[in-house]
């Protein structure tokens, strides 16, 4: 992985997910470009209900006066959104623990950190990948026709309750450019249930496949069912020719850090909140 991976919150597979897992996200509200004089895109910036994500090309990690702005336009949006919806009075940024041009601007405007943080993790898709083992008579594949796909959201809404992904938004989102069918996978129990899932989203250009989202449904759980998915979707990822698998987790789950690790994955970075009252 490239060191300018290292600080970037945004695969493509986050962005397509992001805007497509439900029909209520809104881009033209609550995503935000930067271009510079050239029309070359410089960063961007992302708001939804979690709070601000800003991210800006590698060689502008220190324009003090580009962050600036894109952090006041998530405070802006913030502010309409408490006028407009009521939302709680507190304006909420994301970075990573070790980007200190941004982290200096955010303790200059009075945020401090939560105790809220995501892991992101990679694996080199260049060292041995072991075997994917399930019991007899399971089966880990690609998601099938239409007369599946009401499973396949069944299993997201039941592992994310709640969850705003409808039949409608996955329908949507399966002919949205970035996404891959054959890389959308479930472990099947032998009477056809769908115990597991998880997506891998593929870049191309930079030959990293991500996982996102990923889930096991209770009554499976602790069952080396999510280990086996895993281990079979990070094959298929090496077949497309992805170098690196990388995958993010609420840091305070450790079951889901746990299963990562298990398969490969290490830590890079950690991200956290940072918020102030307005």
């Amino acid at each position: 992985m490239s060191d300018d991976m290292q600080h970037s919150f945004w695969h493509v597979g986050d962005l397509v997910w992001g805007m497509y897992q439900n029909t209520l996200f809104d881009p033209r509200q609550n995503v935000r470009l930067w271009e510079n004089g050239a029309g070359e895109l410089v960063g961007f910036a992302w708001r939804d209900k979690h709070g601000t994500c800003v991210q800006v090309a590698p060689e502008h990690r220190h324009d003090s006066e580009l962050l600036a702005w894109m952090v006041a336009w998530g405070e802006m949006r913030q502010r309409g959104a408490m006028a407009q919806e009521g939302a709680e009075p507190v304006y909420t940024v994301t970075a990573f623990e070790d980007d200190f041009p941004l982290l200096e601007l955010l303790a200059q405007q009075g945020f401090r950190r939560d105790e809220f943080y995501m892991l992101h993790m990679r694996r080199d898709l260049s060292q041995p990948i072991a075997e994917a083992k399930l019991p007899e008579g399971w089966i880990v594949r690609p998601v099938g026709g239409e007369d599946e796909f009401e499973q396949r959201v069944d299993i997201h809404r039941e592992v994310w309750h709640p969850s705003k992904v409808t039949l409608e938004a996955y329908r949507r989102m399966r002919d949205i450019a970035g996404y891959t069918p054959e890389c959308d996978f479930v472990a099947v129990a032998p009477d056809g249930t769908f115990a597991s899932y998880c997506i891998c989203w593929l870049d191309t250009v930079n030959n990293i496949g991500e996982f996102e989202p990923v889930g096991t449904r209770p009554a499976f759980r602790g069952k080396g069912i999510g280990k086996a998915l895993m281990l079979y979707a990070l094959r298929r990822l090496q077949a497309h020719g992805m170098q690196t698998a990388i995958v993010c987790c609420v840091g305070s789950n450790e079951p889901a850090w746990r299963l990562y690790e298990s398969v490969g994955f290490q830590t890079y970075n950690r991200s956290f909140d940072y918020s102030k009252r307005l």
